[in-house]
């Protein structure tokens, strides 16, 4: 955290110092906009004193200031996060994340790049330790293919981490290959876990996942593969690895059973998955509002 800290301007770092950052999930930085936050679930604008509703005493930073945070947390070097940035992001340390939003730099049509930044969106990772406990006898008493379901910042990837955290518990123990493609689950720093994961865990970072899918099973001959964020790009691969034998928890954008059923690779999903699991964010991140089968049958525990 004192990472970021560094890289905020003071106003804004020592206001955020002020607040409990265990209840903080989103810091929005908008040039000649009031500085916004998420915090514990609410919105609301940052004065110099803290939180508040008022925005006439909240802190309004300048396009420049909004992007020397963005070259302060590149460590002055842009260029060496330029993959990122063209997926319109930023992962600079421990698992938090930048949105970026500005004009794209646009090469043989592709973005490559993204300039004249003019608002950043900075997530909290949070870990839960035991959010998907009490689930276990559900989910990994046998292992079964789990996909995690909830709208953005709904904590799919809190009860994800910890879902592989609690594996480690289970009888059979198994070996669990993270793809973290964002850096968010393990939020490693120079190759080191920031979130304890257990002892039987492997972490790919910020590698596209179909390099994770196609060489889980020849180099790190995993049990279980991990993965957030699955995308209709990513349902082929997933299929063939359930097919071999291998165990998958994942997680996707949505908040309905109608919501997975109208996605039109339903049928390949439904031929993958044998549980869903329907986060509710109202209170809290990695809140279960229910546990289904395959045929969408709520379990009871």
């Amino acid at each position: 955290m004192q990472r970021l800290f560094n890289v905020l301007p003071d106003k804004v770092s020592k206001s955020i110092q002020s607040l409990n950052v265990n209840c903080l999930q989103e810091i929005r930085l908008r040039a000649d906009k009031p500085v916004s936050v998420l915090y514990h679930f609410n919105k609301y604008f940052l004065s110099q004193y803290g939180v508040t509703q008022k925005q006439d005493d909240a802190i309004v930073l300048c396009q420049k200031q909004v992007q020397d945070v963005l070259v302060k947390a590149c460590q002055h070097s842009v260029h060496t996060f330029s993959d990122q940035l063209s997926q319109g992001f930023l992962m600079p340390f421990g698992g938090v994340r930048i949105g970026v939003c500005g004009t794209a730099v646009v090469n043989d049509d592709k973005v490559t790049s993204i300039k004249d930044v003019f608002s950043l969106n900075i997530r909290f990772p949070h870990e839960i330790k035991g959010c998907s406990k009490k689930f276990a006898k559900l989910l990994l008493c046998p292992l079964q293919n789990v996909l995690i379901i909830s709208p953005p910042g709904g904590g799919k990837t809190t009860f994800l981490r910890d879902l592989v955290l609690q594996s480690f518990f289970c009888e059979a123990k198994p070996t669990v290959l993270v793809s973290d493609e964002r850096n968010e689950l393990a939020g490693c720093v120079d190759g080191v876990c920031q979130f304890d994961m257990g002892c039987f865990c492997d972490v790919i970072s910020l590698a596209p996942k179909h390099f994770a899918f196609k060489n889980s099973l020849r180099t790190m001959t995993p049990d279980v593969l991990a993965c957030d964020e699955i995308s209709n790009e990513d349902i082929s691969f997933l299929y063939d690895l359930s097919k071999n034998g291998i165990k998958l928890f994942c997680t996707m954008h949505g908040q309905t059973v109608n919501d997975i059923k109208q996605n039109c690779h339903f049928e390949v999903i439904n031929h993958i998955f044998d549980r869903y699991v329907f986060l509710n964010n109202a209170t809290n991140a990695g809140v279960v509002a229910g546990v289904f089968d395959k045929f969408f049958n709520r379990l009871d525990l």
